[in-house]
């Protein structure tokens, strides 16, 4: 299990010709797994990473 303290690289797959980056699915499963530990806040990993909060809240 990971916990929201353990450093980790959400990881880029590309950028599309529109501006938005394709992440590995991977990543955003451990970005969400360090989300849903109790007391997390989503605004903490999601400023960490560069992601909206909003993004990670769907």
């Amino acid at each position: 299990m990971i916990t929201a303290e353990e450093p980790f690289k959400l990881e880029t797959l590309g950028m599309l010709r529109n501006g938005r980056r394709r992440y590995d699915p991977a990543s955003k499963q451990r970005l969400v797994e360090a989300c849903l530990q109790q007391g997390v806040s989503l605004a903490g990993p999601a400023l960490q990473h560069g992601v909206n909060a909003n993004l990670l809240r769907k």
